[in-house]
């Protein structure tokens, strides 16, 4: 795990967790949130609108920047094209930088338990068995063909964050867990 500025891992108040789509970006942005008492910002439920409608870019940024401008948060997600919302309001950066086919793994298993489930993720959008696997806006698809261009946007925005800001690269999920220990979540 590569952190920056302490021996010891800190874990601020205005969390942005990043990386490819199906790395964990929710579920760990949604536990820090919880163990710490913040805010939990779900940037694709801003982003999608009912019926997988995709909110207009300057409306989108609008709602970002307004979650993004309280005391104390976690949000998940991308934040390519985005930087100048989230990062000067960011006190940690977390970017989980897993292998593709960790990545693939984890989000096979949860499209398929959501296809088969139904279960609503956000303004009662759910995945379904069509969506996910016979189009070609499948989220597996998109995560297969976007891991590689993703994870070289955050290589290049990674040196150039703010020093004042607790970045934390992790690549594995003992590298996460020693992170989450370490930072006492």
């Amino acid at each position: 795990m590569q952190s920056s500025r302490t021996s010891q891992p800190v874990i601020g108040q205005r969390v942005a967790v990043i990386g490819c789509s199906g790395s964990g970006k929710s579920t760990l942005a949604e536990s820090i949130a919880e163990a710490k008492g913040l805010s939990y910002i779900q940037s694709d439920a801003l982003y999608w609108m009912a019926g997988w409608v995709q909110r207009p870019e300057p409306e989108f940024l609008q709602l970002l920047e307004e979650h993004v401008s309280v005391e104390s948060w976690a949000l998940d997600g991308n934040i390519g094209g985005r930087e100048q919302v989230v990062l000067p309001r960011a006190d940690t950066v977390i970017w989980l930088d897993f292998p593709r086919s960790v990545v693939m793994r984890r989000l096979l298993r949860r499209t398929v338990r959501r296809a088969w489930t139904k279960e609503p993720i956000f303004h009662d959008n759910a995945e379904s068995w069509r969506m996910s696997f016979a189009s070609k806006d499948s989220i597996l698809l998109y995560a297969w063909r976007s891991h590689g261009r993703i994870r070289q946007q955050y290589e290049t925005l990674w040196p150039t964050l703010d020093d004042s800001i607790h970045k934390h690269r992790v690549r594995s999920q003992a590298e996460l867990d020693a992170l989450l220990k370490q930072a006492m979540l």
